[in-house]
């Protein structure tokens, strides 16, 4: 959860009051801690803050911090309390704790779940050896030979589930770990060595060897070694990109959604995590999985080794494979010339205005070669807004702010002389991230259930109350009562005789005379007796048959303090679609902050707000990606008419 970098929305001292209720929290979950300790770990004249902030992953989430160390963390939408690795360092068994080997650990690194055939077993697992673990418990991980813990997760099932599994399949999911954010968040400290339980006896010898010789080969490397041996080079890599955060935690933050952040805006908001990346895979060390699960190994070459940057070539600029840093002239020549590209070949002119941010991410990014990462905070110029002001005095193209604090780029000169001799590489695009998880849009089916008014004409073709029928079955039942009973108008073909049981349903008591209908109209006044229902079908579960009409997903503009104007989307549970995961989306389409509130109203899902009048990017996310129909879509009419040139 805290692999990439988070953003910090606000940072707040605590009262006396919020730390009392703070204490009582923790001697809840925690109930191996004294009163003296819970006390001890938030005292009363020691400096403990909380940090709202805002993770990678869509989530919002509070750190709780002593003296600028962090000692809890709480996810929003779980409302669960957790301890960070400086706490357990403190107190080791605090959490139910786990034991694993340096190589699993690197794969957790990685990103993978904590399989139960990796947990370093102490005796033979009987039911009840894990009788005390509950699914969704907040648990750590240690490594084998050091008792302190460096991860911290939630397990992914009961201890009974553990046995009857054999111990096979996922068992603890990673939320925090040594080496992420959260833990640069603090002092990025090493953890302290604690001897750990002896191991069992099956480790105690291999091939005649002892566990102790084993390990001065590296066959079992110790805990500390292999942390220590990777962090040192490596902390001072990491420090510029922890900057950012303890730069927002002090106050200088990054523009909110306008809907309760009052910070101010930045155009460079877009910095690249390469450093952070590189960071993690130098903590794993070699034969680090890839994400895709492969093993690269020791002799595995280092990604782009050997390969070619797709055919981009840059004059006065020397990119050397091996390494990644550039010169803030080299990275001036590298923003120009992606600059160029993205003007030539990937922005169009439906696109413009657009905005600075927007236009970086999305058409700059991808024109730089892939033995090195595009930084404006490593050029001469430091932030994109400067660069792009260069830009714009040399008369390529015209940027204006079109609201507070957001500027947008407007108008492209195309036969500007820099673009004479510019070859653009070749891009091949990349699956997305939205097209990576592959949403599967629901099937939904409109239908009408059997109610007591049109029972008796619905039960002798073995339907009962409640039964649902789409609307071409429903006709189909209708058709053949009325073969059955020959009720057809004589020589009009397209008029039914009314028969008691028709007669009962469709008419009312001022048409006690009318012994016909029209087939349409008869169609009509059974439906209208019937109840509406609605049936969704999930890829891999059931179908879900729910009374009513189905809600559509409702897109509405209102007006805020300051006359600012937020996005509400409401509804999109009812179709499979993560609102976290959608404001996420959106947010990053149109560079503006979002945010996931409950609704207002009761028995809804929770709406997602986002910054400004973003219909036209909502309902093109709605239709295009995730695939549903527009009928089903309410309020994409509203959006603002966009601009022909």
């Amino acid at each position: 959860m805290f692999k990439k970098p988070f953003r910090v929305k606000s940072q707040t001292s605590m009262k006396g009051s919020d730390r009392k209720k703070l204490r009582v929290d923790i001697q809840k979950v925690f109930t191996g801690l004294s009163p003296e300790e819970v006390s001890e770990i938030i005292p009363n004249k020691e400096d403990v803050t909380v940090t709202k902030i805002y993770t990678n992953s869509g989530d919002n989430a509070f750190i709780y911090s002593v003296n600028k160390q962090p000692y809890f963390f709480e996810i929003d939408k779980q409302k669960v309390l957790f301890p960070t690795v400086y706490l357990l360092w403190r107190f080791p068994d605090l959490a139910e704790r786990f034991t694993t080997w340096p190589p699993v650990f690197k794969r957790m690194v990685d990103g993978a779940d904590l399989m139960l055939p990796g947990i370093v077993l102490r005796q033979q697992v009987t039911p009840s050896t894990f009788r005390h673990v509950q699914k969704g418990q907040v648990c750590s991980v240690n490594i084998v030979g050091n008792r302190c813990p460096v991860v911290v997760g939630q397990t992914l099932m009961s201890g009974s589930d553990f046995f009857d599994s054999g111990m096979k399949g996922k068992g603890i999911h990673p939320v925090h770990m040594l080496g992420d954010e959260l833990w640069s968040f603090g002092d990025k400290s090493s953890p302290p060595s604690i001897e750990d339980d002896p191991l069992p006896s099956e480790y105690m010898e291999e091939d005649g060897q002892q566990s102790g010789d084993l390990r001065e080969n590296g066959a079992i490397p110790t805990s500390t070694d292999w942390f220590e041996a990777t962090s040192d080079g490596n902390k001072q890599e990491m420090d510029e990109n922890s900057a950012i955060n303890k730069d927002n935690a002090s106050g200088d933050m990054e523009s909110g959604d306008g809907v309760g952040d009052n910070t101010k805006h930045k155009d460079d908001n877009v910095k690249a995590t390469s450093e952070n990346d590189n960071y993690m895979k130098d903590l794993t060390g070699p034969g680090t999985v890839t994400q895709d699960g492969a093993d690269n190994g020791e002799g595995a070459s280092a990604p782009g080794d050997g390969a070619e940057d797709g055919g981009v070539e840059l004059e006065n600029l020397q990119i050397q494979e091996e390494s990644t840093q550039l010169t803030p002239g080299e990275m001036d020549d590298l923003l120009q010339f992606c600059f160029l590209c993205a003007l030539k070949a990937s922005l169009k002119k439906s696109d413009l205005p657009i905005p600075t941010g927007t236009f970086y991410k999305a058409h700059m990014l991808k024109y730089s070669p892939k033995a090195t990462q595009m930084d404006v905070k490593k050029s001469s110029f430091k932030k994109l807004s400067k660069f792009l002001q260069t830009q714009a005095k040399c008369g390529i193209i015209k940027v204006k702010e079109l609201t507070k604090g957001v500027e947008n780029i407007m108008e492209v000169d195309r036969s500007h002389e820099m673009f004479r001799g510019l070859e653009v590489p070749e891009i091949v695009e990349e699956p997305t991230e939205s097209t990576q998880d592959g949403f599967t849009p629901p099937t939904i089916t409109e239908m009408f259930a059997v109610t007591s008014n049109v029972l008796p004409l619905f039960k002798p073709m073995g339907y009962s109350k409640s039964s649902p029928l789409t609307s071409s079955d429903a006709r189909k039942v209708i058709t053949e009562y009325v073969k059955q009973l020959d009720n057809q108008g004589g020589n009009d073909k397209s008029a039914v005789l009314l028969d008691p049981i028709l007669a009962s349903i469709c008419l009312t008591s001022a048409e006690g005379d009318k012994s016909t209908l029209q087939w349409e109209e008869l169609f009509t006044r059974i439906l209208n007796k019937m109840s509406p229902v609605f049936q969704l079908s999930f890829p891999d579960r059931p179908p879900i048959l729910k009374k009513g009409s189905i809600d559509p997903i409702k897109i509405d503009v209102v007006q805020r303090a300051s006359s600012k104007r937020v996005t509400i989307i409401e509804n999109l549970d009812v179709y499979g679609i993560d609102a976290g995961e959608f404001g996420h989306r959106v947010q990053v389409k149109v560079a503006c902050s979002a945010s996931v509130t409950p609704s207002q109203q009761k028995g809804k899902g929770p709406q997602v707000i986002v910054q400004g009048n973003q219909i036209n990017c909502v309902a093109d996310l709605l239709t295009n990606l995730y695939k549903l129909p527009k009928k089903y879509i309410r309020g994409a009419e509203k959006a603002p008419k966009q601009r022909r040139k």
